[in-house]
């Protein structure tokens, strides 16, 4: 089986070889038709005193004509005539002259003619197709760039179709959703306004629970708004530093509403002796916001894990929110961190948001030069794992003491 192979390669590079000479610089194909002449030369003046045939010389004018076709047609006539021209005024003068030498070179010299023009009849042949192939696949080339710079069009009107649905939904929401506890809000007030004298202590003490209750649902949406903002603006410069991670922690769960933090059990695994070097608002703020999350999205009664870990002082601090809650869909998974998204199961649920928390939370993570991402395999009990990695404390530059 390998023999046929190798015969079938030989007779290929055999087939290809006139074409391969095109491509050589002009100083070699020089090279090639001076070569041809010190082979056909020394033939011409052996062959011709004895059977009157320059056949030789044909080795010549097949080169040159189809190494520089026209150019070389003429020069290879050119020298051909000259140099039987001068074999022919030798014999002549040696007397070695036949009735039929003079015929023999017209004759020859026809040939010559007829083969040279067969030539560069084949090379000029051998260009048009050539050009014609490189042509074709030019145009291909400008074809297929244009069907990729319709489907990058396409893809980009998609994309922002997507923005615009989302930033259309997150309108909508957002006035929804203030005009809902405004409105509870300015009611309250109003009543209280009206029959304040007629109301019973209990009955404005709830009153007013209510309006503040609205009031803070008001601040809150505020509050997301501003995040929207924010989001779609320039951040303010981070300051890293030097920070305990496990105080951190612990102050954003002393911050929360303590009901809330009180219907989950919490396990800190944060050794006091992990360092990183990140800003301390905004490690704070992307903690804040994941925990959040777990008041929002996780039932009560569950285990909740931060978990803070680094391998040397020299290697990333990595930080993780573990839950037990329903998970997340892996479909869904790259689409989190991205502004105005939510799950496809919050979206139409009592749970209200603006899609932007966790977009905030990387660009505050990534403006700290770490990483933030999530796991979770979308089974319910098995809920979902955020994590974020923040530079050692050895990445941060020491104070002079000049």
């Amino acid at each position: 089986m390998k023999q046929p192979y190798t015969m079938g390669t030989i007779l290929r590079k055999i087939h290809l070889f006139p074409l391969s000479l095109l491509s050589l610089s002009r100083g070699k194909r020089l090279l090639i038709a001076i070569l041809s002449y010190v082979v056909a030369i020394p033939g011409l003046w052996f062959f011709f005193p004895r059977v009157e045939n320059g056949a030789s010389m044909l080795v010549s004018i097949i080169c040159l004509c189809w190494l520089f076709r026209y150019r070389g047609f003429l020069i290879s006539l050119l020298s051909t005539a000259l140099a039987m021209g001068l074999i022919y005024r030798f014999l002549l003068a040696k007397g070695e002259s036949t009735p039929v030498l003079a015929e023999r070179v017209v004759l020859g010299f026809g040939i010559a003619l007829l083969l040279g023009l067969t030539i560069c009849w084949l090379r000029t042949a051998v260009d048009l197709v050539h050009q014609a192939r490189l042509q074709t696949l030019v145009a291909q080339q400008e074809r297929v760039h244009a069907l990729e710079a319709e489907r990058h069009q396409a893809l980009a009107f998609e994309q922002q179709c997507q923005i615009n649905a989302l930033q259309e939904q997150f309108l909508e929401h957002v006035s929804h959703e203030l005009r809902t506890p405004l409105t509870s809000l300015g009611g309250f007030l109003d009543l209280l306004k009206q029959y304040f004298d007629q109301l019973s202590p209990s009955e404005r003490t709830h009153m007013l629970n209510r309006a503040l209750a609205n009031y803070t649902e008001l601040v809150r949406l505020v509050n997301g708004g501003l995040d929207a903002a924010t989001a779609t603006g320039a951040f303010p410069p981070v300051r890293c530093e030097s920070v305990a991670v496990r105080q951190v922690v612990q102050e954003v769960l002393t911050n929360l509403d303590p009901r809330d933090v009180q219907a989950y059990t919490f396990q800190l695994q944060v050794d006091e002796q992990v360092m990183a070097c990140a800003d301390p608002r905004s490690l704070y703020h992307v903690l804040q916001n994941l925990v959040s999350n777990v008041f929002k999205y996780v039932p009560p009664h569950t285990i909740v894990t931060i978990e803070a870990a680094q391998t040397d002082p020299s290697s990333p601090v990595y930080l993780s929110v573990q839950d037990a809650g329903p998970g997340i869909p892996p479909e869904e998974l790259p689409l989190l961190f991205k502004k105005f998204v939510r799950l496809k199961r919050d979206t139409g649920g009592p749970i209200r948001g603006t899609g932007l928390g966790l977009s905030i939370c990387k660009h505050l993570v990534e403006a700290m030069e770490g990483r933030i991402w999530v796991e979770s395999s979308g089974r319910t009990g098995e809920g979902s794992r955020f994590c974020l990695t923040l530079l050692p404390l050895s990445s941060c530059s020491l104070p002079s003491l000049d």
